[in-house]
């Protein structure tokens, strides 16, 4: 049986979790600071990584 966890640990969900990860760690925001449920319906409608960083209140690119 397949967790929904590990459902998405080999998706392109996690990879874009990690992207975000690394741009809220490079501006001083905690890795805890959004986890799957906050970044699961931005990725379902396809938003840009910059524009959920913008929308978590994280500079990006100024």
């Amino acid at each position: 049986m397949y967790s929904e966890n590990n459902l998405w640990n080999n998706s392109g969900f996690s990879s874009f979790k990690r992207r975000i990860d690394e741009q809220l760690q490079l501006n001083g925001f905690d890795d805890s600071f959004v986890d799957d449920e906050t970044l699961l319906p931005y990725y379902r409608m396809g938003e840009s990584e910059t524009y959920v960083l913008s929308a978590l209140g994280c500079t990006v690119g100024v």
